[in-house]
């Protein structure tokens, strides 16, 4: 069974650089591939396969040499997390029509880069990533965990909010399982579960929903921000102090409710 570490790292302002110039190259990968396919279906009426976009990879980086810079594996997740999208997106129109397809992604935006079996070294201690930017800063990462790593699988790099973090992927071996006699039985509701062992013990627990717990407040700064000027392409006001500060503190407690 595979089981996820995340873990914050704290990159210096060269490895920061690195890392942006690696997303880069992965957004643009990303780009190109999405509008390949948009102007496929445009012209042919009919999509581009994963594999036939990734068999082309080798003949990008002839063309343009700096993506070479990037992991191949990690350009190849690239076109999977593409490919994953349009997936979830067709499953998804068929119950909102209104779904919209995956759209391009902008220079600010960092794209999530995904080791996959390949391009790491993960020890107890440290994460080492490889990469080939002409005169960018190593990329090793101290790391701190109360566990220690088996066959680990994968490593992805991701960003939010101005702060860094990997999510390693870690393949573990589950205990084995021993029949002592003994069986407990549940019953898993929406909004609580109940429980009875062999002995007639019963007890219920209540769900406590913390994804929940935020709602109220998130709603209340809502209303008040949206009672506030706000930039639009119709109005050419800018938006008001008060709307920027209630905007920020929306987005704060959504990513409470999000942790």
């Amino acid at each position: 069974m595979q089981l996820t570490r995340k873990v914050r790292i704290y990159p210096s302002k060269e490895q920061e650089d690195t890392l942006w110039v690696l997303s880069d190259r992965c957004r643009l990968i990303y780009n190109f591939a999405l509008a390949e396919r948009k102007e496929r279906y445009a012209t042919e009426g009919k999509g581009i396969s994963y594999i036939d976009q990734q068999n082309r990879l080798p003949e990008i980086k002839e063309q343009y040499p700096e993506y070479k810079q990037v992991n191949s594996k990690v350009l190849q997740m690239v076109l999977r997390t593409l490919d994953g999208s349009y997936k979830s997106f067709f499953a998804l129109i068929k119950q909102d029509p209104d779904a919209r397809p995956p759209g391009f992604r902008g220079r600010k935006y960092f794209f999530t880069m995904k080791y996959n079996q390949s391009g790491f070294k993960v020890t107890d201690e440290e994460v080492q990533l490889s990469h080939k930017v002409e005169g960018g800063a190593k990329l090793v990462f101290p790391i701190t965990t109360y566990a220690k790593f088996t066959d680990v699988k994968q490593v992805d790099v991701h960003y939010n909010e101005g702060k860094w973090y990997l999510s390693i992927v870690d393949e573990i071996k589950p205990p084995e399982y021993h029949d002592n006699g003994l069986y407990q039985a549940f019953d898993l509701g929406i909004t609580k579960q109940t429980a009875v062992n062999m002995e007639g013990k019963f007890f219920e627990l209540k769900n406590i929903r913390p994804d929940l717990y935020w709602n109220k407040t998130i709603d209340r700064i809502t209303g008040r921000r949206d009672h506030c000027i706000k930039h639009t392409k119709t109005n050419c006001r800018p938006s008001s102090k008060k709307w920027l500060m209630l905007n920020n503190i929306k987005r704060k407690f959504e990513k409470k409710r999000a942790n």
